[in-house]
């Protein structure tokens, strides 16, 4: 097997996406009601592997949601994180219904008008996890 070379690649699919969460009231409010994820079933994460993975002396509550094939895990993480730049794009076909959902129930909606092209669109939960949507 050549590292470099031209040889076809074996195919490659995502997993899961694994997201802080700040307050639990998120899974019902933003992943349930705004996103339509389902819930599946939720574990606790032991101490010692998130130590090994992490390096957080915590055991966390974890969630995890599915939808249309993606699946999200969600870590009860008691303390705020700093976004930075990493984020989430969801295809929709409902957008500005979900956008609208989101406004109801208080959540922050980023909206920047193109003339030419669709807005673009994020939404926010409480963590600061950002979705944008297409």
């Amino acid at each position: 097997m050549e590292i470099f070379g031209q040889q076809k690649q074996k195919t490659m699919k995502l997993n899961h996406i694994a997201l802080n969460i700040y307050s639990k009231d998120e899974l019902k409010n933003f992943y349930e009601e705004i996103l339509g994820f389902q819930f599946e079933y939720e574990f606790d994460l032991n101490i010692e592997i998130a130590i090994k993975i992490f390096d957080i002396e915590e055991q966390p509550e974890v969630y995890l949601y599915k939808r249309d094939g993606i699946t999200i895990e969600l870590f009860h993480y008691k303390e705020k994180t700093i976004q930075g730049f990493g984020h989430i794009c969801l295809e929709l076909d409902s957008r500005e219904e979900t956008v609208e959902k989101a406004r109801l129930l208080g959540y922050e909606i980023i909206r920047i008008n193109r003339n030419d092209r669709p807005d673009i669109l994020f939404i926010k939960d409480k963590a600061g996890n950002i979705v944008e949507l297409k």
